[in-house]
């Protein structure tokens, strides 16, 4: 078996990277990677056809960071009436950071095989399937899918009368990938009896992955981050550009603990027990799991499943029901009586041949039918824990819920923006407000006026590729997309209403900030 490179997919893969080319400074253990200054270096590991450089090709740990992400749901609480309510939790979801060399040859992997999946998916022929991490979808985003998918619900519901949605999660997905389904259908898409070296180097450093988590390294080291910042501002005063004093995590640890080379500082992460091996909690090496984060995770999460979506689709096909995926995000579009029988297959089939779980409490139901009225409408299903199956209820006003896919809602009538994600919008745009008023009330500032233009280019729609200018886009018959394409949007006056009063929110946040700001600071209120 020959390695996976050819001169014409590492041309394809230089454009693809330098056609929009920043420089990645994310924290790591390696110095940044200039990619078209130094790109030599991996096309040399890349293009070796003996493949023995990959062989010998040592992947640097992980760096893992722990993303919070505060948000309102529906929280299940049987002693309240109604049996739950709204309220605010936290997402945290772990994230790897390869460094920043090797995120090249996973990017690399990832462009390479990726061809090859999704020319596997259209000769199977359910490419229609898979929304998510796909090069060959023309540009089409969250806004055209769910669009897509809204528009078939109304199919649906004017074929029967009628119809349901079925919204299935995988529960911690990437965790539990098993390693050794994920190698049987990679040499599946791969059209392989094993995988050849190079490919297997690979598989080998993002299932048996070590990483180190960086808010441990900095407490270990008792390095104050903060504080550095603050000595180079001082440092560079008056300069419109400070450095952040460092390039390698491995530059903040003291040369004289180890040594100052690459090789003494990691051999000093290993002594001090920080890098961490992906194992049981036996200390076994663990069978299952892949990092998040890595240019070749979301690729992998697509592959997992590529026999399990062409089962579906195909039974689709037979018995009339749609169905798609987005990464862990499972939607099949039904007749109502098909419910229970399909929602208990899927469950079974991921269990039983994918070692998945979909849990019955983090699906959804919704019917659509005919409202008191004669207007189609979206009621939820009452989950019955005696008999695990979602029960009709009757169409009255109580009984009203909308269906969510990916970041928007509809009611049989009109589409939304998901309240949460504007809640999310809000409150980022609130704390960007507060760090820019302090900022310009500093003893530091050299200016009496708080400046908006960067509140305006992330919180405003007419910034570039912010939240609002894409709620704005989704609220449009048709948009043009930042590659100058034109695409097709929700049109949906629904989204216009929501966003209308964005502007003179932002105002009224800036301006009752600034007044706060100065009133703590017995100081006159400078110019907004």
């Amino acid at each position: 078996m020959k390695t996976i490179f050819t001169e014409e997919l590492w041309n394809a893969y230089v454009k693809k990277v330098e056609d929009d080319f920043n420089l990645k400074t994310y924290p790591q253990f390696d110095p940044y990677f200039n990619f078209p200054k130094d790109k030599k270096r991996l096309y040399d590991l890349l293009s070796d056809p003996s493949m023995k450089r990959m062989k010998n090709h040592d992947f640097t740990p992980l760096v893992k960071i722990l993303q919070k992400t505060p948000r309102y749901k529906w929280q299940e609480d049987k002693a309240l009436t109604g049996g739950g309510k709204y309220d605010l939790e936290t997402k945290i979801r772990p994230i790897s950071f390869a460094s920043h060399f090797d995120t090249y040859v996973y990017g690399f992997y990832s462009f390479a095989l990726n061809k090859v999946y999704q020319e596997y998916i259209h000769k199977k022929g359910f490419q229609e399937v898979v929304l998510a991490y796909r090069s060959d979808l023309d540009g089409k985003c969250n806004i055209q899918f769910a669009k897509e998918a809204f528009d078939q619900v109304k199919s649906a519901y004017s074929e029967n009368g009628e119809c349901s949605v079925i919204a299935l999660d995988i529960k911690g997905y990437f965790d539990h990938i098993d390693h050794s389904i994920l190698k049987k259908m990679w040499c599946k898409v791969i059209e392989e009896d094993d995988l050849p070296l190079d490919q297997y180097k690979v598989f080998r450093s993002l299932t048996k992955y070590s990483y180190v988590n960086y808010a441990s390294f900095l407490k270990h080291f008792n390095i104050n981050l903060n504080k550095l910042e603050k000595e180079q501002r001082k440092k560079y005063k008056g300069k419109q550009r400070v450095p952040k004093g460092y390039q390698s995590l491995l530059d903040l640890i003291p040369n004289d603990i180890n040594g100052s080379s690459f090789l003494n500082k990691m051999e000093l992460l290993r002594k001090r027990k920080l890098v961490t091996i992906n194992r049981n909690k036996d200390r076994s090496l663990s069978k299952n799991g892949i990092p998040q984060g890595s240019a070749m995770s979301a690729l992998l999460s697509n592959i997992y499943l590529a026999e399990f979506d062409r089962e579906i689709f195909e039974k689709g096909q037979k018995e009339g029901f749609v169905y798609r995926r987005y990464c862990d995000d499972l939607l099949v579009i039904c007749k109502p009586d098909q419910v229970n029988q399909l929602k208990d297959y899927l469950m079974d089939l991921i269990n039983r041949e994918y070692k998945l779980t979909i849990q019955n409490r983090k699906t959804e139901v919704v019917d659509f039918k005919p409202s008191p009225s004669g207007h189609m409408r979206s009621y939820k299903r009452e989950f019955v824990e005696a008999t695990q199956t979602f029960d009709l209820l009757p169409n009255s006003d109580s009984n009203f819920k909308n269906l969510q896919y990916l970041g928007f809602e509809f009611n049989g009538k009109s589409i939304y923006i998901r309240p949460g994600s504007l809640s999310r919008y809000f409150r980022k745009m609130k704390a960007r407000i507060v760090k820019s008023v302090s900022m310009a009330y500093s003893e530091n500032s050299k200016s009496d006026t708080i400046f908006k233009q960067q509140i305006f280019s992330r919180y405003f729609h007419l910034g570039k590729r912010n939240f609002l200018s894409y709620a704005n886009n989704a609220s449009k018959k048709y948009y043009t997309n930042s590659s100058g394409d034109r695409k097709e949007g929700m049109n949906s006056p629904s989204i216009k209403r929501q966003i209308a009063a964005h502007m003179r929110i932002l105002k009224q946040e800036i301006e009752k900030t600034s007044e706060q700001r100065a009133e703590q600071k017995g100081e006159k209120k400078i110019r907004v």
